[in-house]
């Protein structure tokens, strides 16, 4: 049994993967000599045809929408339809020149109940991509081809038996067998021929006496007597998804139809390679020559796409964009997936993504600058930090708050926050009373000054001296004068 996947108009509709707006009326796909290669259902009503020039395109329909061709598209396209059919056989034939668009896969045994389901998922999955498939299932390649051709767009058609096959072909007009020229077509109308079923029921010699090797070659596609071995191949992956846009974008909800299309391909690749995303990484070009670059690291290694989005929609609400979007693209950070046993005291966070998208929408609120987890500078400067990411995995915040470095000895200094403002008396240029709104009285002894100072290279130097003072009945306490100004900054347990 062989499973066929068309996409129709497929240069059409890869070229339209980054529209958001669905196109009415009749669209065209014009190529590099400047001819209709590709159009829909509404240009045909207007007469327009394959080939025709614009100039007499235009005089027949000149409100019709010209679509240039993308090769960069169209390629990856073809990459998307052979990750989806990957999902169902790694035996897949991709298309070539005219059959561009279309996927023949050989099934060994297929349970037929399974096979429906899975190929109404992969039809689904190209929709979301973009790309409107249909697909079919016979003995051959050819009637595989002729059911997927029958089928309605979205829709699978299964053609078990010779006499369905043949039910099907009295349907089918006789320009739907490529191998039969016009001229062929001509001569069997002239017979009374109107439908591949007729053909099919010619004898196969008298047919071949009359139209030559064109007309054995289709009594035998037509009787299910031409079998041949699929031309095989593997595409390398690749996980970037890059869209040039004859449009360019600004809002909001343009940008994340085009991250939905990307995600969704994404992980198609993913899950074909058997790889999992640990990082996003957004690239915006915009009309004025600038740029803008993100790169997202994951909370979880994941293959699902509405996972991806959200974060990125997360990014692209707290952005703001100075000019149009005129290409975009998305890659991701493919690693294997990652097998292991929690412990049974670990702690973890019960909903990793849910916490990022949180903490994404919390960045947003205050800014990047001032969210984040603190983290101690190499600087001998009091209280000196610094904010980092948060990281999701609580053994890293842990991580980050362990005391590194010599042994930490003396007593602890329970620091006052913000640090209190004191008026001190000084006796030969020591300090003798100190009166603050937490304690006031003489001082009994003292050691100091300490000096301490840094950051000489910087804009803002600092300097300051602290002195380690005892006060009769209320305890010890860090004296720090810094700017002419005196703090009480802590206590000693």
């Amino acid at each position: 049994m062989y499973l066929r996947i068309h996409i129709e108009n497929f240069r059409l509709f890869a070229a339209l993967r980054a529209s958001r707006e669905k196109r009415r009326g009749a669209v065209v796909l014009v190529d590099e000599s400047g001819c209709i290669a590709e159009l829909n259902s509404a240009a045909q009503a207007k007469q327009l045809l394959p080939g025709m020039t614009m100039a007499r395109a235009l005089s027949r329909c000149s409100g019709m929408q010209v679509v240039h061709a993308d090769a960069q598209a169209e390629r990856a396209a073809r990459r998307i339809l052979w990750n989806a059919a990957w999902q169902i056989t790694p035996q897949i034939e991709l298309g070539e020149r005219d059959a561009l668009g279309t996927a023949t896969l050989e099934l060994v045994r297929p349970d037929f109940e399974q096979l429906t389901t899975q190929v109404q998922q992969l039809l689904q999955r190209l929709r979301r991509c973009g790309l409107p498939a249909r697909a079919g299932v016979a003995a051959t390649a050819d009637w595989a081809g002729f059911a997927a051709t029958a089928a309605e767009r979205f829709q699978f058609k299964m053609l078990p038996t010779p006499q369905r096959v043949r039910e099907l072909l009295g349907h089918l007009p006789l320009p739907v067998l490529d191998c039969l020229s016009a001229g062929a077509c001509s001569v069997l109308e002239a017979w009374g021929i109107r439908s591949l079923a007729a053909v099919a029921e010619l004898p196969r010699q008298a047919l071949g006496e009359r139209l030559g090797p064109v007309g054995l070659e289709a009594w035998d596609i037509l009787n299910g007597a031409r079998q041949r071995v699929l031309h095989v191949r593997e595409l390398d992956p690749d996980y970037r998804e890059f869209f040039d846009l004859e449009d360019p974008v600004h809002d909001l909800e343009a940008l994340c139809f085009l991250v939905h299309r990307a995600a969704e391909a994404l992980a198609l690749q993913l899950e074909q390679s058997g790889k999992m995303a640990r990082a996003l990484s957004i690239d915006l070009w915009m009309e004025r020559g600038e740029s803008h670059r993100k790169t997202i690291r994951l909370p979880e290694a994941t293959q699902r796409a509405t996972l991806m989005e959200r974060l990125l929609r997360n990014h692209l609400e707290q952005l703001r964009l100075k000019a149009p979007v005129t290409k975009l693209q998305l890659a991701v950070d493919p690693v294997d997936p990652l097998s292991r046993q929690a412990g049974l005291f670990e702690r973890s966070v019960r909903n990793p993504w849910r916490l990022q998208e949180t903490l994404d929408q919390l960045a947003g609120l205050v800014g990047t600058e001032s969210f984040g987890a603190p983290r101690l500078c190499e600087t001998h400067r009091p209280d000196a930090y610094e904010l980092e990411p948060l990281p999701i995995d609580p053994r890293a915040l842990e991580a980050n708050l362990e005391l590194k470095g010599p042994p930490r000895m003396g007593p602890p200094l329970r620091r006052f926050r913000p640090p209190l403002e004191a008026t001190v008396l000084l006796d030969n240029y020591r300090p003798a009373h100190v009166n603050c709104s937490l304690v006031s009285g003489a001082i009994a002894a003292f050691n100091g000054p300490y000096s301490l100072n840094g950051d000489w290279a910087c804009p803002a130097p600092w300097a300051c001296c602290e002195w380690d003072i005892e006060i009769a009945d209320a305890g010890v306490f860090c004296l720090s004068r810094a700017n002419e100004k005196w703090h009480l900054i802590g206590a000693y347990d």
